[in-house]
């Protein structure tokens, strides 16, 4: 059985027909699909095919329920979100996830059909955030802020909601005071963010883990020092033409856990969805945890 979830804000012309397209070729070969909403995912058997139709974070959503669930099933992930940044580690790159699917909703649902009949699965790895399964990053800081501010502005700037939550995040920013676990080791500093990473892609394409690998059985834990606020101006177009990594308040390590004590409440953000902070969260990975369709 296939059964399919669609993110329910998801409901642009493209994504309808593309949807209709899919129902046609699971037809035509007499193929049983079932369409559900999230919280029946903990009803799947193992043997079933799941398919999210979304953005990263309807992905993180049906990834924590399966996970959650102990179901061990195959996902399928057809990108129809504004950023899509998961899909591109998927597909091993920015280009190659783009060019993957083009604007025909028609020749997409074709494309992503043949990729099902073809069976061909990747083991990837998830972390969990306090229990909470994502596959791609976590972040707290600067940048969780600016997804925090979009949201409350969407309704005000529309389409341009992220940059003025950019220029408000930056207006207000202030560095986080943590203690980081991580390799035997405790560091205590100001950071300014902290990203958790399983994927590469954050952001609608900013490559902020570029050594990061969905199946390494890795996380790899990008700590960016605590910086004064007109020079934090510079960080995200340093990440969009990926010269962050020569900056020396970025680094990486490379862990299979990490345990981050923040000082007070902040915000937490798995695949650009918003969680409450505890003033505890413990980082796992998770190595293979799941099939996913190339």
């Amino acid at each position: 059985m296939h059964h399919i979830i669609v993110n329910p804000k998801a409901g642009r012309s493209r994504i309808t027909v593309f949807l209709e397209s899919l129902e046609k070729l699971f037809s035509q070969i007499k193929i049983e699909f079932k369409k559900h909403s999230l919280a029946d995912a903990n009803e799947f058997s193992d043997e079933d095919v799941v398919i999210g139709i979304g953005g990263d974070g309807t992905f993180q959503e049906l990834a924590s329920a399966l996970f959650g669930a102990g179901k061990k099933n195959r996902f399928a992930i057809f990108p129809a979100g504004s950023g899509n940044d998961f899909a591109m580690s998927l597909e091993s790159g920015k280009r190659a996830a783009l060019s993957k699917y083009g604007k025909n909703a028609e020749h997409n649902a074709r494309v992503f059909f043949e990729m099902l009949m073809r069976g061909e699965t990747r083991s990837i790895d998830v972390i969990t955030a306090n229990g909470t399964a994502y596959l791609n990053i976590g972040n707290m800081g600067l940048d969780a802020r600016i997804v925090q501010n979009a949201e409350v502005l969407k309704e005000r700037f529309g389409r341009h909601a992220y940059l003025a939550a950019v220029y408000k995040s930056i207006a207000r920013h202030k560095n986080l005071p943590l203690t980081i676990e991580v390799n035997g080791k405790k560091i205590e500093d100001e950071f300014t963010l902290i990203a958790v990473c399983n994927g590469q892609y954050y952001g609608g394409g900013m490559r902020i883990a570029p050594s990061a690998s969905i199946d390494d059985g890795k996380i790899t834990l990008c700590l960016v020092e605590g910086m004064p606020r007109p020079k934090t101006m510079i960080l995200f177009p340093s990440i969009l033409m990926e010269r962050h990594t020569k900056l020396k308040i970025v680094k990486y390590i490379e862990c299979e856990s990490v345990k981050i004590i923040s000082a007070g409440a902040e915000t937490l953000c798995l695949d650009g969805n918003l969680y409450p902070c505890e003033d505890e969260i413990e980082f796992k990975i998770h190595p293979k945890a799941m099939d996913v369709f190339i």
